[in-house]
């Protein structure tokens, strides 16, 4: 048999956690107690002395307010879903946008990014390609020159005989 007073301290202890009552006799039920008995200890945990009637099982919900209850879940699940796909899709956006800035901030400090040549080394190959086209343009200038004062002195020699 069980102890009177701890049995009375669990029942007070399940209704002040907000447990039913059919869980609280069905619990008393799987400890071997009888319905009699049952009906005793749920009375004196709630405060009411003497015999008392059976609890009376709350009446169930109209059917109308079960679906709205159940629709409105499912719209919450529904919803719950299609924001936590929308929050993937932009983790993934965010994630691939990170690895092309860290790519970029690499690149541009020197480092290798993604097997590519560094920045400054595209941009000192570049700028040594510009130097070598300039140089020839000078070149060419020069002679182009050279050749245009030659050509002026000898139409001056031409013109001075004549």
């Amino acid at each position: 048999m069980v102890d009177k007073e701890i049995v009375l301290d669990t029942v007070r202890k399940m209704y002040e956690s907000g447990i039913d009552d059919g869980v609280v006799e069905q619990t008393l039920k799987d400890i071997g107690l009888g319905p009699e008995e049952i009906r005793q200890y749920i009375a004196e945990a709630k405060g009411v002395s003497g015999d008392v009637e059976p609890v009376s099982k709350p009446e169930p919900k109209p059917l109308v307010q079960r679906q709205v209850a159940a629709t409105e879940h499912s719209d919450q699940a529904a919803l719950h879903q299609t924001t936590h796909i929308a929050l993937e899709e932009q983790s993934a956006k965010t994630a691939e946008l990170l690895g092309k800035i860290e790519a970029m901030e690499k690149r541009l400090q020197g480092g290798q990014a993604t097997g590519a040549e560094p920045l400054s080394a595209v941009v000192n190959q570049r700028l040594a390609g510009l130097e070598s086209q300039l140089r020839d343009l000078k070149a060419e200038l020069g002679a182009t020159r050279a050749i245009m004062e030659k050509i002026l002195e000898t139409d001056r020699k031409v013109l001075t005989r004549l």
